[in-house]
């Protein structure tokens, strides 16, 4: 599981580690266009964007392949639904919540973006409702630099056990 907020390079880095691992990657904002909901950040639509990657993670998951999940994930009630898919199939679930520096993230919400439409006043809201993350995760600083050290740094804590 993928997390952060809008322009902090999540999305980026999602699509590394699924090509890095050899996984499926399942994102919001490409399920959220799928959808026809582009634009529409209602909170029953970002629920049912999330209750689809659930549905499809599932099916996913009885191909026996490793699946790469990428969204805000920023509510609790968003989260908890895959936490609890994943123990109770045994799945090996990791967190790995994605970060930037406020600047870095506006140059990146400056631009347009080819897979999601959030700007500047998408990341303050979501950023304001943005709850804590209790499960164990890994933070991984996201820069302009390389995203080599970052993918290395996550397929070590994926083949951890930091249950």
């Amino acid at each position: 599981m993928v997390m952060g907020l809008p322009g902090s390079g999540k999305s980026y880095f999602a699509k590394g580690l699924a090509k890095e691992i050899g996984g499926v990657h399942l994102g919001t904002d490409d399920l959220r266009k799928e959808m026809g909901l582009m634009g529409n950040y209602h909170i029953d639509n970002k629920l049912s964007v999330y209750e689809e990657m659930l549905n499809r993670a599932r099916g996913i998951q009885k191909s026996g392949k490793s699946l790469v999940l990428d969204g805000t994930f920023y509510l609790q009630k968003i989260r908890t639904p895959f936490i609890f898919l994943a123990n109770s199939l045994s799945w090996k679930l990791s967190i790995i919540h994605i970060k930037a520096d406020e600047a870095l993230i506006s140059k990146r919400l400056s631009n347009p973006r080819e897979d999601s439409e959030a700007d500047i006043e998408v990341y303050r809201k979501v950023k304001s409702e943005f709850e804590p993350i209790k499960e164990p995760h890994l933070l991984i600083q996201s820069t302009d630099g390389s995203l080599k050290e970052s993918l290395e740094k996550a397929v070590k804590y994926i083949h951890s056990d930091h249950e």
